[in-house]
């Protein structure tokens, strides 16, 4: 549940900041969805849903005008919090995940449904996949002070990836669970200062990139996130390259709430209806280009100097090219395992052999990561 419009991590990447002008208004949504949460393109239409206080529908919609064009209710399902919605080749996810209300929620879910049985019907049956998140012990109360809640979540090879909305700090955290019917716990498998809350997220199979959306506590600066998927390991979805992105001054504040990709580089974005005093932001649909995201700005040239060597290697790293103000060395599991202030050399002869990824920090406040293997 979004109550509220509440305006009054470590990443394994090099972050860069720019701002995103091309979007473009398409028009209001139907007052049937003021409260618009997922989003998704398929079969040439959109599908969204509201979040909780609605029945359990997706909602089918023209691309053109914005009209629903069919209701579809799961009929063996309850929207307490909905939340996202994703799909891969044969199903569509439902996120009934939403945790902000308390962050106590025991009952996290999310239904599967064929995507023939979507298309074919206006009433249909899911199956439920239910989880818990693998780190969260603590089930006291917390309205909106926890890092437990999630309004996002992408199909992935073969799993679905939540990304949470952290209320505490303005992180958010990739967890991983499996596709299939059961009951799971999701691993945490990176993490990510995303200077905002998150929103949504969709990925983009043509370029291999996940693009989230989101918005800052508490001015309501709408934002992206671009996650350009290098070389994951382990699922450790924010290693690679990523670009946060500052949405057009025009919409702030904005409560963005649902993001999906339509082919290439065109994606839809949408905006839930919110009040602030006399003020209504309606519910809102938009469309944009993601040509603006480049992997490397001209502020960090420098950082293509860096050598991190010899790699492989079993005893020490050296570092060469720029000046170092933090070093830390995380696993593969995204576990900070080694940290340090100073120095352009790291002694790894303890560590067990693999995998590992080295996030530099330099004096310039530009962070890099290599990956390198401890032989």
């Amino acid at each position: 549940m979004k109550n509220l419009f509440v305006f009054s991590a470590f990443f394994i990447c090099f972050s860069i900041q720019a701002q995103i002008e091309n979007i473009i208004e398409k028009y209001d949504l139907p007052a049937t969805i003021s409260e618009t949460s997922g989003l998704l393109f398929f079969n040439g239409k959109l599908i969204t849903h509201n979040d909780s206080g609605d029945a359990a529908n997706l909602y089918e919609l023209d691309t053109i005008t914005g009209n629903i064009t069919r209701t579809i209710n799961i009929n063996n399902a309850t929207n307490v919090d909905w939340d996202d919605v994703t799909q891969d080749d044969t199903y569509i996810y439902i996120g009934d995940f939403g945790n902000n209300s308390n962050g106590n929620r025991q009952d996290l879910k999310i239904y599967r449904i064929l995507k023939s049985d979507f298309t074919n019907s206006t009433s249909i049956t899911s199956e439920t996949i239910a989880f818990s998140y693998e780190d969260q012990t603590d089930f006291t109360s917390q309205p909106n002070n926890t890092n437990f809640d999630a309004e996002a979540m992408s199909a992935y090879k073969d799993k679905l990836v939540i990304f949470t909305k952290n209320w505490t700090d303005n992180t958010v955290h990739a967890y991983t669970i499996p596709k299939t019917i059961g009951t799971h716990s999701a691993k945490k498998v990176s993490s990510y200062n995303s200077n905002g809350l998150i929103t949504g997220s969709t990925y983009n199979k043509e370029d291999d990139s996940f693009l989230l959306c989101g918005y800052t506590n508490p001015t309501g600066q709408p934002f992206l996130v671009h996650i350009k998927v290098n070389a994951i390991t382990n699922d450790a979805i924010f290693i690679g390259v990523i670009e946060r992105t500052d949405i057009n001054p025009t919409l702030n504040p904005s409560q963005v709430e649902g993001i999906t990709v339509i082919s290439g580089k065109k994606y839809f974005l949408s905006r839930e209806k919110v009040e602030i005093g006399a003020t209504v932001l309606t519910q809102k649909l938009y469309r944009f280009e993601n040509g603006s995201f480049s992997p490397l700005h001209i502020d960090d040239i420098e950082l293509t100097h860096l050598q991190v060597y010899p790699n492989p290697t079993d005893t020490v790293l050296y570092i060469k090219g720029i000046e170092v103000q933090n070093i830390k060395v995380i696993n593969a599991n995204g576990k900070t395992i080694l940290e340090q202030n100073s120095g352009n050399a790291i002694l790894i002869n303890d560590f067990a052999s693999g995998v590992y990824f080295i996030k530099i920090k330099t004096i310039t406040n530009k962070t890099v990561t290599k990956k390198i293997i401890k032989s």
